[in-house]
């Protein structure tokens, strides 16, 4: 696990969906095991077929992201250099998130316009996961949240969010972005994430 003292903005574990195991507490257990079945088949119905039952209880990393700005500015650098854009102004900018927000990252979150960088510039925030299948396209579930409105869930692919960052870091280092930066350091985060995710075959689970 990796230690963090910094207060964070956005927590990351790689680990199951089921927080117990049944020998520690069977009714909290079987309650999430008929929520997580439920995801599970509501993925099956999107192509993604996944065993998020199995190990229970388990955790195996965990990270967090200190300023949310930082992944917005990577998701900004990443639309704009794959656009071949000058990134002049989004590294002046530094980690931060203006009320008014970059279209070159809004019009992919309302699928405006392609790209090839889409399991990380859809990542927004909480309700969030990775799951350790290739698929092509991220996807969102609909759910019902505490207070009875309804929500939705980001689900992205461990495979691809890490070819994603792969391809990206080279390119970041060639726009002359510093590896000490917040945003590299996001680039960073995210890649254990997903490679943890890949070793141990669970999810990345975002809040």
């Amino acid at each position: 696990m990796s230690d963090y003292e910094q207060p964070t903005e956005l927590d990351f574990a790689v680990g199951s969906l089921i927080t117990v195991r049944p020998d520690e507490d069977r009714a909290a257990y079987e309650e999430e095991y008929e929520s997580v079945s439920a995801v599970q088949d509501q993925l099956r119905d999107e192509g993604i077929d996944i065993d998020l039952l199995n190990q229970p209880g388990t955790q195996v990393w965990e990270g967090g992201l200190e300023n949310m700005g930082a992944l917005y500015q990577l998701s900004r650098l990443a639309a704009h250099l794959e656009r071949g854009d000058d990134v002049t102004e989004v590294l002046e900018d530094g980690p931060v998130i203006y009320e008014d927000l970059d279209r070159a990252v809004t019009d992919v979150w309302d699928n405006l316009a392609p790209t090839r960088f889409s399991h990380l510039i859809n990542l927004q925030g909480i309700n969030s996961y990775y799951l350790p299948v290739d698929f092509e396209r991220p996807v969102w579930l609909s759910f019902e949240n505490e207070e009875g409105e309804e929500d939705s869930a980001f689900f992205g692919s461990s495979y691809r969010l890490q070819a994603e960052l792969a391809e990206l870091a080279p390119m970041l280092v060639r726009a002359g972005v510093k590896e000490h930066t917040d945003a590299f350091r996001c680039l960073e985060l995210l890649r254990t994430a997903a490679e943890t995710s890949i070793q141990h075959g669970l999810p990345v689970i975002v809040w």
